[in-house]
């Protein structure tokens, strides 16, 4: 007999039972930042906007009158508002943070008048991908993934997805070779000059009713590359996006949250900015 199979045998089953259950020291690599708004004055709102180096956290004005915006969508994980803001900006391991629209990555708080910092409004950010793609893909999903410039770092976590460990099979979720088979298509990286036909050929030649989801802050927002010369991102303003998946690069875990949320098996934990359960 194998060695391989009496080590099975002895050890038993390894796979993840994610989602159902969270299995504990699953997730050592944080998710996303969470921001804490209230743990923050005036100048050290100021000051945390100089700190970023993607333009994740946005301040202007002065200690008087001003506004902070943070963006999950374009955070790296550089973690220097961490490790100066400790009590503000909380790195969270929960992998579930994929939300269905790109607001809802986002959260502004400003303050005035020398008082503390409040939160601004909120728009309406309810939305559901549509009925039709939902009933037919519950319980199975075919998945092109596409790399339009990333450093590969989006990728090796992707490929855990196929792992024993992991078994995205288990959860219905095929990846195929071609976009004539696929139901999904799954973006990492920049979306560079380069890349764009290749992008747009690609999801043209999927089959409807067809869906998207930009993973990791490079397809999301440019991340680190915004605003270079050989870019065209972010994403969703070429495609119309069904979810992110916010991370540098995102877990395994959160992959898989971000496909289920896509199809409504599960439903969104919290908006990455918000206020944790």
């Amino acid at each position: 007999m194998s060695r391989w199979i009496v080590n099975g045998l002895r050890t038993g089953k390894r796979t993840t039972s994610f989602p159902l259950s969270a299995v504990p020291g699953e997730e050592q690599a944080s998710s996303a930042i969470h921001l804490r708004w209230e743990e923050l004055n005036a100048a050290q709102a100021l000051e945390a906007g100089s700190l970023c180096p993607t333009g994740a956290i946005t301040t202007t004005g002065t200690e008087g009158s001003g506004e902070l915006t943070f963006d999950a969508g374009a955070c790296i994980l550089c973690n220097r508002c961490v490790r100066a803001f400790p009590d503000a900006f909380i790195p969270i391991d929960d992998p579930r943070v994929a939300v269905k629209k790109r607001e809802q990555l986002r959260t502004t708080v400003n303050w005035k008048d020398g008082e503390g910092l409040t939160p601004s409004l909120r728009p309406d950010v309810v939305g559901m991908v549509q009925d039709r793609a939902l009933r037919i893909f519950r319980h199975s999903l075919h998945i092109r993934h596409i790399d339009v410039g990333s450093c590969n770092g989006c990728e090796s976590e992707l490929q855990m997805l196929s792992s024993p460990y992991v078994d995205l099979q288990r959860l219905g979720f095929f990846f195929t070779p071609t976009p004539r088979h696929a139901d999904l298509l799954l973006v990492t990286g920049v979306v560079t000059s380069n890349m764009e036909k290749v992008l747009m050929a690609t999801y043209a030649a999927m089959p409807g009713p067809k869906m998207v989801i930009a993973a990791g802050a490079c397809t999301i927002s440019g991340g680190s590359f915004a605003g270079g010369p050989m870019t065209r991102g972010p994403l969703d303003e070429l495609l119309t996006v069904d979810a992110y998946i916010p991370g540098c690069p995102p877990t395994p875990q959160a992959f898989l949250h971000g496909l289920l949320l896509a199809l409504g098996r599960v439903a969104e934990r919290h908006g990455v900015s918000l206020e944790e359960d």
